[in-house]
């Protein structure tokens, strides 16, 4: 049983801004998509100190977040004839003045919050997972003020091939959104779509890798009963909303006096390693796609002209066994929005073991920090949970 609970503050650092929204046309109909579209690192706290990168890394609920047979891959401290898993992360970047890069400088009242958490049952090689990330926002220059949230489940089945050293994946993913103002919701969309995954870890070996592949999630008619689509509170609302289709291609690898890809018979593997880790994201164009923002602002603004490309790499050092791990990493975040470029991130963590203990086993707990820092962003975390 893994637990993990991490508490993450983000502050923009309100570097110089971009474009003005007036330089957006305003919306006139409701031929429009808006685009959901995330390129920050969203996951627990070693796959964001480590560069977001985590699709042969992560294993579990929360590895399931980024690649479905992350649940299939057992830990190497694992030998039981089942087990169970669970994660809760919680992020809030409030403070962001441009959480979402789209080159407006908001007031440090306006990034997400987002909680994810996770339950997961393995029995032999047979493993299933529940995922739910949900995230809100205000939307600054809305008036009336607006609220944004988007609610994401995951249904998870994993098997693991002892053969080919191979878990494989899929999910049914079920994304709901909606936008409110104080009084009312404005509309709501609900979309279902596809998620498959990988994670080869040959025998004896100290390599992992993973990919992963969520198809385009299209809400298709936006639903509202609160008001005319065309006129509702002064809002002329989009005709569809979008989560672009993603392609995640990673590797992992680990140095240590000892395999990686290797049951051990103690609790824990406690030895100096030195864990490398580097994915590629590709996610897809969003056709008729426009930013949230600009739809609180009255205005159209081109998100997901094209398909994006994020490198993430990190690496982790265990300095003490059992102790103490050191991460960093770095990685792009692409321009998703016409005339905003992209921007570096980078990460660092620190993880300490705790108090030995006993429960369901043998435990040890441990604290970590993590920083994600970028221009007018900045996302310091921090969790307590169980070693592994």
């Amino acid at each position: 049983m893994r637990a993990a609970a991490s508490f993450a503050v983000s502050l923009g650092l309100g570097l110089a801004a971009a474009p003005a929204r007036a330089d957006n046309p305003p919306i006139t109909d409701r031929n429009y998509a808006i685009d959901l579209y995330d390129g920050v690192a969203i996951g627990n706290t070693t796959m964001i100190a480590m560069g977001g990168a985590g699709a042969a890394l992560i294993n579990g609920t929360a590895g399931a977040l980024i690649n479905a047979s992350a649940i299939g891959v057992r830990p190497t401290t694992d030998r039981d004839a089942w087990s169970a898993d669970y994660h809760l992360d919680l992020l809030t970047g409030r403070y962001s003045s441009d959480y979402d890069n789209n080159g407006v400088v908001a007031p440090e009242t306006g990034g997400a919050e987002l909680l994810t958490g996770g339950l997961g049952l393995r029995i032999g090689d047979w493993a299933t997972a529940v995922t739910v990330t949900t995230q809100a926002a205000p939307l600054p220059g809305a008036s009336p003020a607006l609220t944004a949230r988007a609610t994401r489940g995951r249904i998870v089945v994993a098997r693991y091939f002892d053969g080919p050293a191979l878990a494989v994946g899929a999910a049914i993913q079920v994304a709901a959104f909606s936008v409110s103002d104080p009084g009312a919701r404005l509309f709501e969309v609900t979309g279902t779509g596809l998620a498959l995954g990988a994670t080869w870890l040959p025998h004896g070996d100290n390599l992992r890798l993973g990919a992963a592949l969520d198809l385009a999630i299209q809400g298709g008619q936006v639903t509202t009963a609160a008001c005319d689509p065309m006129s509702c509170r002064g809002f002329i609302l989009p005709g569809e909303v979008e989560a672009p289709a993603r392609i995640v291609i990673g590797a992992a690898y680990r140095i240590a006096p000892t395999a990686w890809n290797q049951t051990v018979a103690t609790p824990f593997r406690d030895e100096h390693a030195l864990t490398l880790a580097a994915d590629l994201v590709i996610t897809g164009a969003t056709a008729n796609g426009y930013g949230l923002e600009g739809f609180g602002d009255g205005v159209l603004q081109r998100s997901g002209r094209s398909a994006a490309l994020s490198a993430r790499g990190g690496a982790e050092v265990e300095w003490l066994p059992g102790r103490l791990r050191l991460r960093g990493g770095a990685y792009w975040e692409p321009g998703r929005f016409d005339g905003v470029p992209g921007r570096l991130h980078g990460t660092v963590g620190v993880e300490v073991g705790g108090i030995d203990f006993t429960l369901f086993g043998p435990r040890r707990l441990r604290f970590t920090l993590t920083a994600d820092l970028a221009a007018r962003y900045r996302n310091l975390g921090a969790s307590i949970g169980f070693w592994h």
